[in-house]
């Protein structure tokens, strides 16, 4: 993008092709300074989804462990008892 600044300073050095824009000093501190903003932007966030991946490791584990343990008993009173089918749409008194 070739803006009038650019075309400004460019015209003021005599400059005979316009096919690359000056670059002022101004607009690249500019840019230094918005790649700065951007850079420090893109480090906070990931570190934030650094640490909600943390988070979500620790949630998964803890569901496996419940899973485990689920199973595990499910294992042990699934024999304790025996499961009467028919008695299933009874209601209890």
């Amino acid at each position: 993008m070739y803006g009038t600044a650019d075309l400004a300073a460019n015209l003021r050095k005599r400059v005979s092709s316009l096919t690359q824009a000056f670059a002022s000093s101004t607009s690249q501190s500019g840019h230094v300074v918005e790649n700065e903003m951007l850079s420090a932007e893109l480090s906070m966030w990931s570190q934030k989804y650094a640490h909600l991946e943390d988070k979500l490791k620790v949630i998964k584990d803890k569901l496996m462990s419940m899973e485990r343990d689920k199973t595990a008993s499910n294992r042990t009173t699934q024999f304790d008892h025996e499961y009467d089918l028919e008695q299933d749409d009874q209601l209890v008194p």
